[in-house]
């Protein structure tokens, strides 16, 4: 979310409120796809709906570096994106907080404390390799940013696809 902000605001010249309105479809997305994230895990378990979470994060990115340019276009370049991006959330996110949700009560704080802190480790490190690769805030600087996440989609969806293997008899 942060590097299309930024993309927007550094290469488009977009105002920063124009920005963060342009952003918002991504997390009414999220919003939609984690109200039936129940469902989904219901039906498919809980790794199938955070799996598909991780690899939409990594289409996004690789749909932005194909279709993004520095020439405005949001509906062709960056809306598809943002949907992709809110896919991801609402499918990767609600599985892991009903993973904590199962706990035994005496593990459930320890749980739930791990989990928050694994995403702001997450979020932090995020920002950081963000601010490390786009120093300029150049199109091809946000590039080598959605490379990385594109990199990490892939990876997380092989870690739990790895860790479902190892836990499956």
């Amino acid at each position: 979310m942060l590097s299309t902000a930024l993309f927007m605001q550094e290469v488009w010249h977009f105002s920063p409120l124009h920005a963060g309105v342009s952003i918002a479809p991504a997390p009414l997305a999220s919003i939609a796809f984690a109200m039936n994230a129940g469902p989904l895990q219901i039906r498919f378990g809980r790794t199938a709906p955070a799996v598909t979470g991780t690899l939409a994060m990594a289409l996004a990115a690789g749909y932005w570096l194909m279709a993004v340019h520095t020439t405005p276009d949001y509906w062709g370049g960056m809306f598809p994106g943002l949907i992709l991006v809110g896919l991801a959330g609402g499918l990767a996110q609600a599985p892991l907080f009903a993973a904590a949700g199962t706990l035994a009560p005496e593990r459930a704080t320890t749980g739930s404390a791990v989990l928050n802190m694994s995403r702001q480790i997450g979020s932090a490190v995020g920002v950081a390799l963000l601010v490390a690769l786009t120093p300029q805030a150049t199109a091809a600087g946000f590039d080598h940013a959605w490379s990385v996440q594109g990199g990490a989609g892939i990876a997380a969806a092989a870690a739990l696809l790895a860790l479902r293997s190892r836990h499956t008899p």
